[in-house]
């Protein structure tokens, strides 16, 4: 859920599902800060209005708390899987094998409203974490280890062990590939998305002509001939042609449950290459020297390398690399990792929907036309042709662009990817003002369907 927008059908499912938990993130908050769990409405309604900027653009993601979360020596804990995308269309992506496993400092007990505001607890944080007494700095690589930030090959012997012990089977292929299904779906649904902001790197990317120093006269302007048409027409299609060698690094933070079912709980699109952690100057080594930044909320402590850090993370970057190299096709896959297979996860409907909607944004003008009226009405002109009337759909526009689109009122500077996701929301209002008779989700399909640019 969404909020503010869906408070209050967020609210009503609280209502219904008494003693359920609902975890709360709020909107460009970063490393567990000002997370917190709630079990009934009233609660919910009780802390977001302690919120200062609540009701004035604050806004909030709200998902259902994993209730049976797997544990390990009674602590709860979350992966990072780290995925490399290298094609969006087709698509193509490369999995590590190895990830990291962050690890709870205090040991799980269910939520109550006795324990709801024991982060220690409940989030899996690193960076909340490590300021707990009970972090644990020992050899992660250690198949007995405790420490609080495992490799995820040491995870894996453990809960092989576990399992064993408790009388069951354990796959380690069946695991792996249960890590690929929830990328490859996260990554079908995001593909649209991607590939908007593959065009706009694409477009930056490409070389443009050095200035000169002194501006020239401008010529007389001539009429146009052949040759003019020709040269502006292959200048067109160069630009059309040029795809620049990247790829993209996710990183994919899942929480797997006693059966060892992963859910996602987020995606990272700058996962974080640090290499160093803060440790607490009294168990620093000899000599360190104290660190004024207030990575530790103000306590004395200095930054150490992080062996397991620079192990996983070394992996995951000279893979990356190494894909590039090789044109984002290499005879093999690099060393630690695995090809994503997506011909086993077809497309939802509502993937392929997303899909269209990024296409007619395109056709808007992007982020920088999309939410003006003329951008629309030539995105959607079989639309307007097929009798849907244009001056409804500047109020919409209008009224968008004042209420819903960025609340931050910086839309000038917002990424092109995110604008995908706010205009598929504009098309959704669009298309219930158009077939006020038809369910919402059927008003948008025959709404993209007059106005898909690839019909």
């Amino acid at each position: 859920w969404l909020l503010p927008a869906e408070s209050e059908e967020l609210s009503r499912w609280m209502d219904k599902h008494k003693g359920e938990t609902v975890i709360v993130k709020p909107e460009g908050g970063s490393q567990g800060d000002g997370i917190f769990l709630v079990q009934t409405a009233p609660d919910l309604r009780l802390k977001l209005s302690a919120k200062p900027h609540f009701g004035m653009g604050f806004g909030a993601l709200c998902q259902r708390y994993l209730p049976d979360p797997l544990l390990l020596d009674g602590l709860k804990f979350d992966l990072r899987l780290y995925v490399v995308v290298t094609s969006i269309d087709p698509l193509c992506a490369y999995m590590c094998k190895e990830g990291l496993a962050r690890f709870c400092t205090a040991k799980y007990e269910e939520p109550t409203p006795a324990n709801a505001n024991e982060v220690y607890m409940h989030l899996t944080n690193y960076s909340v974490n490590k300021k707990s007494a009970g972090f644990r700095d020992e050899d992660p690589f250690d198949v007995n280890t405790q420490a609080s930030k495992r490799p995820l090959a040491t995870l894996i012997a453990q809960i092989a062990a576990q399992e064993e012990a408790e009388g069951r089977s354990f796959d380690e292929t069946k695991l792996y590939s249960s890590f690929e299904e929830v990328s490859a779906v996260l990554l079908q649904a995001m593909a649209p998305v991607l590939n908007v902001t593959y065009d706009r790197v694409a477009k930056e990317s490409k070389l443009k002509p050095k200035s000169k120093a002194k501006a020239k006269a401008k010529p007389k302007p001539k009429k146009a001939d052949s040759s003019d048409e020709e040269a502006e027409q292959d200048e067109e299609n160069d630009e059309d042609g040029f795809y620049p060698n990247c790829f993209q690094i996710l990183g994919v933070d899942v929480l797997m449950d006693s059966k060892l079912q992963p859910w996602l709980l987020e995606v990272n699109a700058r996962p974080s290459m640090d290499i160093s952690n803060p440790v607490r100057l009294a168990d620093a080594p000899e000599g360190s020297r104290r660190c004024v930044c207030r990575d530790m909320d103000g306590e004395e402590h200095t930054h150490v390398q992080s062996t397991i850090d620079v192990y996983v993370k070394r992996m995951v970057l000279e893979g990356a690399f190494e894909l590039a190299k090789s044109g984002g096709s290499p005879s093999k896959p690099p060393k630690g990792f695995m090809k994503m297979d997506f011909d086993r996860y077809s497309p939802s409907e509502a993937q392929e929907t997303l899909q269209t909607v990024a296409r007619i944004y395109q056709a808007a003008g992007g982020a920088k036309k999309a939410f003006t009226t003329s951008g629309l009405r030539r995105a959607l002109a079989g639309a307007v042709s097929a009798g849907l009337a244009a001056h409804e759909l500047d109020s919409v526009v209008t009224k968008w662009k004042h209420q819903g689109y960025r609340q931050d009122g910086n839309s000038e500077d917002d990424g092109a990817e995110i604008g995908v996701l706010d205009f598929a929301g504009l098309l959704q209002e669009i298309a219930i003002i158009r077939s006020k008779e038809e369910e919402p989700l059927d008003a948008l399909a025959s709404l993209i369907e007059l106005c898909d640019p690839d019909q």
